[in-house]
């Protein structure tokens, strides 16, 4: 009995370590959650001192499960998309393609786009317009059908003939266009260069070009695209504006 006794005295239960493990893994799953969480939600949401819960937070920010904006508020970091446990809003995209989205603009002073895709759907979440006289406007909240927009195109070529399936049907829809194998071949272009272009297919008079951005699990988030008027933007300069799209997706992908 007394070596029981002496056994259970040297080897208390970690109680405090276990409660910090318990409120940083609940502090995760509310972010995956919310995507955006403020320290004052942390401490209530926890039951504990907003010290305590900032204490938590600045140790998953130095692990890279968290990240602080400007606004003070904190959202998913790179581990835990590197994971596969958290999506990034659309917000969140804005804020880390902008600086990429103007460094392009700045670089070629054509009207630049943030896209996703939604299903069977390109929708643009973000434009910078360029800065010539005749210019491509500002496409932010328009949807355009993915097979046929650069951006939806560059997001559709990451998928296999199974998937593309899953969104267009078996048969495509009864449309020679999106009849998933057919898609999934013509695609291999895009595959193959790395980037996508549109020439008048969705709007008479405009063409773009645009590439995925990938998150580092290798995963396609959005697209960022460049259009211009179509009389601007010959085929030649097409491809020139391509390769600068692609390092502005690189520059994109490394600050993820």
């Amino acid at each position: 009995m007394k070596n029981s006794a002496a056994s259970h005295q040297t080897s208390p239960t970690p109680a405090h370590g276990l409660e910090s493990v318990e409120n940083a893994l609940s502090l995760l799953l509310l972010l995956r959650k919310q995507g955006r969480v403020r320290l004052s939600e942390a401490a209530d949401h926890l039951g504990v001192a907003r010290s305590t819960a900032h204490r938590l937070l600045a140790t998953l920010r130095g692990r890279g499960f968290a990240v602080q904006g400007a606004d003070k508020a904190y959202r998913p970091g790179p581990a835990l998309y590197r994971l596969g446990m958290s999506q990034r809003s659309d917000y969140e995209l804005v804020e880390s393609a902008r600086p990429h989205m103007l460094w392009l603009n700045e670089r070629l002073g054509e009207t630049v786009h943030l896209v996703i895709r939604a299903g069977a759907e390109a929708r643009f979440l973000h434009s910078i317009e360029g800065t010539h006289a005749l210019r491509v406007g500002s496409r932010a909240g328009a949807v355009l059908p993915a097979h046929l927009a650069s951006g939806g195109k560059a997001l559709l070529a990451e998928l296999s003939v199974a998937e593309l399936a899953e969104i267009y049907g078996a048969q495509g829809a009864g449309h020679p266009d999106t009849d998933p194998e057919t898609l999934h071949r013509r695609l291999g272009a895009v595959r193959r260069r790395g980037y996508a272009v549109n020439i008048g297919e969705t709007e008479r008079g405009v063409s773009a070009v645009g590439a995925a951005v990938h998150e580092p699990g290798g995963r396609a988030v959005a697209a960022i695209t460049v259009s211009a008027p179509s009389l601007r933007f010959t085929r030649a300069r097409l491809d020139e504006a391509a390769a600068v799209l692609r390092e502005a997706v690189h520059r994109m992908e490394a600050a993820f």
